[in-house]
């Protein structure tokens, strides 16, 4: 587990403080949930800072360590199957980053929840892997497969206890979907790079088309309101 966590840390430190960023501009209220909370990067980051942040998470015991010693307020709960454990209307500001694309039961069980217990005009965060980014189109188009890998992604439920990525999606997609749930999207944005490209003219290609063509970035953040 500690090996796992810190290539974890090491993958995801330029997106952990891209959210970071976000959080600072766009979250404000008296009660933020973090779903998917573990390994808890942003969630220490956060209550370091002076956040009122609770973590959600399916297995939080992983990393009980840090929770312990960071005070954190962290709770187990399954929120693919599992009513969120808060009042109608309680909530200021969602954050559901790099979450969505594990999500392998019902997404619109686990948005109604999310929808439920989110105040009237608060906010969601979330960000997810793009599946029409240029890395996408390689592996489609050179591998003849997408970028997920199915045997792991079901493998994960076995080593990590949770799901890998059980499918990518558009920015349409989403926000789309979102739209159904009742959220109007206010902002979309294309961001991160791929990694680590295996050879020296996929990071070239990698570098120019970051610049040049944002769109096929291998990520996208959105934000969010909730439909008063």
């Amino acid at each position: 587990m500690r090996s796992w966590y810190e290539g974890y840390a090491r993958g995801q430190k330029n997106r952990l403080a891209f959210d970071l960023d976000w959080v600072r501009r766009f979250a404000a209220g008296d009660k933020i949930v973090e779903f998917g909370a573990m390994p808890p990067i942003l969630t220490v980051a956060l209550a370091r800072q002076g956040y009122p942040v609770v973590g959600l998470d399916l297995a939080p015991g992983r990393f009980q360590n840090a929770v312990c010693k960071e005070d954190l307020s962290v709770q187990a709960v399954d929120f693919e199957t599992q009513p969120l454990p808060f009042a109608d209307d309680s909530i200021d500001v969602a954050i559901f980053n790099e979450v969505f694309e594990h999500l392998r039961i019902n997404p619109i069980f686990t948005f109604r929840e999310i929808g439920r217990v989110l105040k009237g005009g608060g906010t969601l965060l979330l960000s997810t892997p793009n599946l029409i980014s240029w890395k996408g189109w390689y592996f489609f188009a050179i591998k003849g497969r997408l970028a997920v890998d199915v045997w792991n992604a079901y493998r994960k439920l076995e080593t990590l206890g949770h799901m890998g990525h059980v499918r990518l999606y558009s920015p349409s997609e989403v926000a789309k979907f979102l739209e159904r749930m009742g959220f109007r999207v206010e902002l979309i944005i294309h961001r991160g790079k791929w990694p680590s490209p295996p050879t020296k003219w996929l990071r070239t290609v990698d570098n120019v088309l970051s610049r040049l063509a944002p769109r096929l970035r291998t990520h996208f953040s959105i934000v969010a309101k909730k439909v008063a």
